[in-house]
């Protein structure tokens, strides 16, 4: 008997011990419901949302689940990985986002041969060529730097796997180009969650991730409220940025009506996502963002401050769910610091190779696998390889071990529409003094020919200048310490004869060039040296015949010394380029003249603010040696005397100094441009007396004295990413003047 009152007491206090838990479990629930976050997408308007997790951390509000698209998920996965809304917004208004969305590391780290490249900029259109086909790039923007961005951001979750243990589960939404159905992340690295839920179409390339391609969720799911009820959550808090269409006047475009019709599909599944509110326990909150667009990213801190004051206006409905000073601290611990980044790199792996040797990520490999992780090195290697411009991006991720150390994964997806690139463009160079050159222009580039990075390019330009060049580059090694070049140049070049300030001849110079160079390259400095067999032949156009009709044969040696760091060819703001030639035709090599042409220039630039001051100093020798008219050193024209007309003075020895100044009058949003500018320059130069020498009868006619030359110069000035354009207005020392319009290179 006492035995059965024993059993039916134990099972009395068992059935007690499993239900007074539950009923306080319940009604703790009941008092604190799961509360999931929703965030909405928007592009800039999206820094509204940090304004709204301020106000939340004000009221005391937990969040147990956040969903974000877009910019929303750009907030949201960072505020689950555990950054808290201040240095959300101390990070949000701080970047450059100018910078960020600028593919291109700076051009200072570009390899030697890309800054060759750019030397002589163009308005170009460049399309990718692949098994025969014509290939266009993905986006305007490929998001290299963006991903680092994030990738730095969420750092203390970086070897989370699944969303659900982050420091509050998360889930971004994204668009699946193929199918068009809504993709839901809960698993992989958090930054390519982020990234593809962002990608823009049109503007950011689609992300491409585990053989699916993904492009921005708010095509059809900007406010993802279905999916935050199914994490099992009781209230919804959902922020909803609105639609932002654009007005009437800028929808003349094909830009403004790609993003009107953006907006049109995101406030579509907008409506149908508000009707699933309940309005007696959900809270919605509308910043009232006014007139900032989703690219005003420059307008951070105005979004962030219409999220406040959108969230305090909700304060009554959010007060409900407010916890106690002593619960919300005890909610937030654990879940808001420094997180838990990669520490110790265990292995390194490269993926997503198909063309480019994997030796080419040695340094970065070494400098990592084994080692305590160095971000800044990995993140300026991984940039050092971008600025190749193999690559669509390069991404980095890490995978925990079982030893404690991660397994680091660099992600190199390289151009879908390479590796051979077909470029156009136009230049034009003319002036009021009767001078115009102008050129349509047609490259070929093929990278990566064999695994050692062979390349070929070809250019072909027609005009009143044309030209083929053509040159097969072969490195001897990955890191490009030795290489051989053969190549081929033909150009036409209308050379004008001035007498006395006055132009009587125009003569046709036409040149071919056939040879091969031997080369290094180290660190910024390229130097190549080889032997060309040349023919040069002299028609006269129009004028006088003050230079004899012939062909010369010029066989010789030439060699070259380049170091380059400036951070753009165009418009320089910072950086030094420093360029020696020196070109020997031999009569032992069979040429019909002997000379020996040395070629010096240097410019370099430094900024304060919006300001530049360019430095250009230059100066050619034939130490004493009668050249050809065509080669000797020519001066006159914008920034080179200005004033004068284009190549007035030419003679066997010159030194030229300029001094330029310029203000960055706008900025140009990338990947448009670097900036307008307005300027003006000094300029002064020395030659010596211009002789030509007519092989006919051995007399050497004087063309002009030995003399100095003064010149200056007013200008504007744009920086694009199709190239540079300049109109400038120039006026000598002895008075004379002269307007420039030059567009790219002709």
């Amino acid at each position: 008997m006492r035995r059965t009152l024993f059993a039916l007491l134990a099972t009395a206090l068992a059935a007690l011990s499993l239900v007074v838990p539950w009923t306080s479990s319940a009604a703790a629930d009941r008092a604190h419901p799961r509360i999931g976050l929703v965030l909405s997408g928007g592009g800039a308007r999206g820094s509204a949302h940090i304004g709204v997790l301020k106000v939340l951390e004000e009221l005391r509000i937990p969040v147990h689940a956040v969903v974000g698209t877009s910019m929303g998920s750009l907030v949201g996965g960072s505020y689950a990985a555990g950054l808290t809304p201040e240095v959300l917004e101390q990070r949000v208004s701080q970047v450059d986002w100018n910078v960020l969305f600028n593919d291109d590391p700076p051009r200072k780290d570009w390899p030697a041969r890309r800054k060759q490249a750019s030397d002589a900029p163009t308005f170009d259109f460049t399309v990718g060529m692949r098994d025969g086909q014509l290939k266009l790039p993905k986006g305007a923007i490929s998001g290299q730097q963006v991903q680092l961005f994030f990738n730095d951001l969420v750092k203390g979750a970086e070897t989370v796997q699944r969303f659900d243990d982050l420091p509050i589960p998360f889930r971004a939404v994204a668009t699946n180009l193929e199918n068009g159905q809504m993709a839901v992340f809960d698993h992989g690295p958090l930054p390519v969650a982020m990234r593809a839920s962002m990608s823009v179409p049109g503007l950011f390339a689609p992300m491409e991730w585990q053989d699916h391609i993904y492009v921005d969720g708010g095509l059809v799911r900007n406010l993802p409220i279905d999916v935050a009820r199914k994490m099992g959550v009781d209230v919804i808090i959902a922020v909803n940025l609105g639609s932002g269409y654009l007005p009437r006047d800028q929808l003349g475009n094909i830009l403004g009506v790609t993003g009107q019709m953006i907006a049109i599909l995101t406030e579509q599944n907008v409506q149908v996502s508000l009707k699933q509110i309940d309005p007696k326990r959900d809270v919605l909150i509308v910043p009232d963002l006014g007139d900032i667009t989703a690219g005003d990213f420059a307008r951070a801190p105005e979004a962030i401050a219409t999220g406040v004051a959108a969230a305090r206006k909700a304060a009554p409905q959010l007060a409900r769910y407010s916890l106690s000073e002593a619960e919300y601290a005890t909610w937030q611990h654990g879940r808001f610091g420094p997180g838990q980044p990669a520490r110790q790199v265990g292995e390194v792996q490269i993926a997503g190779l198909e063309r480019v040797n994997p030796g080419v990520f040695d340094n970065l490999v070494k400098a990592q696998q084994g080692k305590p992780l160095d971000r800044a090195r990995l993140e300026d290697d991984i940039q050092k390889n971008y600025g190749q411009g193999d690559y669509e991006r390069i991404s980095y991720q890490f995978q925990p071990r079982s030893d404690g150390s991660d397994l680091l994964i660099v992600n190199a997806v390289e151009k879908a529409w390479g590796p051979g690139y077909l470029g156009f463009g136009l230049g034009l160079s003319t002036d009021n003094r009767g001078d115009s050159q102008f050129g349509l222009r047609a490259t070929y580039d093929q990278t990566w020919i064999n695994s050692l990075g062979a390349e070929f390019g070809a250019e072909l330009t027609l005009g009143n200048a044309p030209s083929l060049r053509a040159e097969f580059y072969q490195p001897l090694s990955l890191d490009r310490a030795a290489f051989i070049a053969p190549y081929l140049n033909l150009n036409l070049s209308p050379d004008s004869v001035f007498f006395n300030d006055q132009r009587v001849a125009r003569y046709d110079v036409v040149r071919g060039r056939i040879g091969a160079d031997m080369g290094t390259t180290l660190h910024e400095v390229e130097l190549r040296a080889g032997a060309y067999y040349g023919q040069t032949k002299v028609t006269l156009d129009t004028g006088s015949p003050e230079l004899p009709e012939e062909r010369i044969t010029d066989t010789g040696l030439r060699a070259r010394l380049l170091y380059d760091t400036l951070d753009s060819a165009a418009v320089p703001r910072s950086g030094t380029r420093v360029l020696l030639e020196v070109q020997n035709p031999l009569e032992a090599l069979g040429a019909d003249v002997q000379y020996t042409r040395a070629f010096l220039s240097a410019t370099t630039a430094y900024s304060f603010g919006l300001n530049t001051l360019a430095l250009k100093l230059k100066g050619g020798s034939s130490f004493g040696d009668q050249m050809p008219y065509y080669d000797q050193f020519p001066l006159g024209g914008f920034l080179n005397l200005s004033g004068y007309a284009n190549q007035q003075f030419r003679s066997n020895d010159m030194a030229f100094a300029g001094l330029a100044y310029y203000r960055q009058i706008a900025a140009l949003p990338p990947p448009i441009g670097r900036g307008l500018y307005l300027g003006a320059s000094l300029e002064a130069g020395w030659l010596s007396e211009g002789v030509i020498r007519n092989p006919n009868t051995g007399q050497n006619v004087i063309l002009s004295p030995e003399q100095n030359g003064y010149g200056g110069s007013i200008f504007f000035g744009s920086d694009t990413w199709i190239g540079p354009a300049f109109l400038g207005f120039g006026l000598s020392g002895s008075g004379e003047s002269a307007i420039y319009v030059l567009i790219g290179r002709p």
